[in-house]
Parts: structure tokens; C-alpha cells; sequence
């Protein structure tokens, strides 16, 4: 009886032990939403010139400290290009080559680390990583009136031709931005980064290369969450 109550006088201690203690670290977790653009460009086509996208998305950090963070997160972004087609109506005649907006709707998933120059409310930071890309859809549109039918009237032409494409994506990029901290743990931050894409988008044989090489754009906001070890009553 008296071993019994030994080995749980023991357990009780470790027990109120374990939940008895706490440890703050220099650590910070943020999560944070930002939304902007894309000047998206490409390697490889020739006579294109840079489309303007849509881009936004939810980020990721975990910052050790002030200086250096590692970050993640899942985007929505467009790439792509402007190039000339030539376009025909319903009875042969020639309508001309009109710009054509081809657009890839991107999933993007980065992974990276970021260095801040600074411990101040405003400060500037540098960024570097890899991006994986999955394709969602592309398309093509043209903004003006392209297609001319046989009653007079006139559509806008779009259409998809996503199969052609790979479906993953990878390249590396680098950038940079300013953030301001109201408080320790709210930050609003505005940044840039050139992707640049390493593989070959097609996912058929053609004569041509299609490598992206965008410039994103974003405003935001991250909420910062201090990391602690262990627990307490």
C-alpha cells in the first residue's frame, strides 16, 4: 500500500510539472492575407509583349527573430503574355491580327526566407525561394470585337487550350518589400518579386520554349502569434 502511494505521490508531482511551466521565445508565427498584380512575362515567343494580372493569396511565417523569417503560403496568380493573332469571320474574310491576352491561371505554392534590414517600426526586407506552380486553366481572350457573324452582330472569342500545358511548374525567385509595424504583432507590408521560371511549359513538342518570368505585386497585412514552449495552470 505504502509503494502504491509513493509511485502516485511521484506521478501527481511529474503531472503538475508538466503543465506547471511556460517558456517565451523570440519566435513569432504570422499569418497574413495580400492581394495586388502580376507583369507577367515570358522567355522563349517571340513578338509578345507583358500582360497585366490578377494576383492574391495567404501567407505563412515563422520568424525566429527580427532578422530572419521562413515563410510559405498558397496564391492565386495569372501569367502569361500579349501576342498577335490573326483572326478570320464566319465567311473567310479576313478581320486582321488583333492582341490576344494569354492567360495561365496559377495555384502557387512558395517556399522561402526572408532577411529584415532593420528592428524599427519601418523597415525593408529581402526575400529568396522556390515557387511550385499547378495550372489551373489557360486561356485566350481577345478585349476588342473579334469575330464578326453572318447577321452583322459581334462576340468577344475565348477559349481554352489548358491540355497543351504541364500541369506542375517550378522556378526560383527573389524580391523584397517594406513593412511598417503598428504594433509588435499587426505589420502591413507592400513587396515585389521576380519569378523566374525554370521548365518548359508546353506539354507538347512545338518550336518554341514557354518559360514564365513574371514581376508580382502585393499590399497586405500579417498578425503575428509569439511561440511558447510547454504550459502552465
Amino acid at each position: 500500500m505504502k509503494e502504491k502511494l509513493f509511485i502516485l505521490a511521484i506521478l501527481s508531482a511529474l503531472v503538475l510539472n508538466t503543465y506547471a511551466w511556460k517558456v517565451k521565445t523570440d519566435s513569432t508565427f504570422y499569418a497574413g492575407a495580400w492581394g495586388g498584380a502580376s507583369y507577367a512575362k515570358i522567355m522563349g515567343y517571340p513578338n509578345t509583349t507583358p500582360l497585366l494580372g490578377s494576383a492574391f493569396g495567404v501567407k505563412f511565417w515563422l520568424q525566429p527573430n527580427r532578422e530572419f523569417s521562413f515563410s510559405t503560403g498558397l496564391a492565386f496568380i495569372q501569367k502569361g503574355y500579349v501576342s498577335q493573332v490573326e483572326y478570320v469571320n464566319t465567311n473567310n474574310g479576313l478581320i486582321g491580327k488583333l492582341d490576344t491576352d494569354f492567360i495561365f491561371n496559377y495555384l502557387n505554392i512558395p517556399l522561402g526566407v526572408n532577411y529584415n534590414l532593420g528592428r524599427n517600426k519601418f523597415n525593408i526586407y529581402l526575400s529568396a525561394g522556390i515557387d511550385i506552380d499547378i495550372l489551373l486553366k489557360q486561356s485566350l481572350d481577345c478585349p476588342e470585337v473579334l469575330y464578326l457573324l453572318e447577321d452583322g452582330e459581334s462576340v468577344d472569342i475565348t477559349w481554352e487550350n489548358t491540355e497543351i500545358y504541364k500541369k506542375f511548374n517550378f522556378g526560383v525567385y527573389i524580391g523584397g518589400g517594406l513593412e511598417y509595424r503598428f504594433k509588435p504583432n499587426f505589420i502591413v507590408f507592400a513587396d515585389v518579386k521576380y519569378m523566374h521560371g525554370i521548365n518548359d511549359s508546353y506539354n507538347v513538342k512545338v518550336d518554341y520554349r514557354l518559360k514564365h518570368r513574371p514581376l508580382v505585386f502585393g499590399l497586405g497585412i500579417r498578425i503575428g502569434i509569439p511561440v511558447t514552449y510547454g504550459y502552465y495552470d
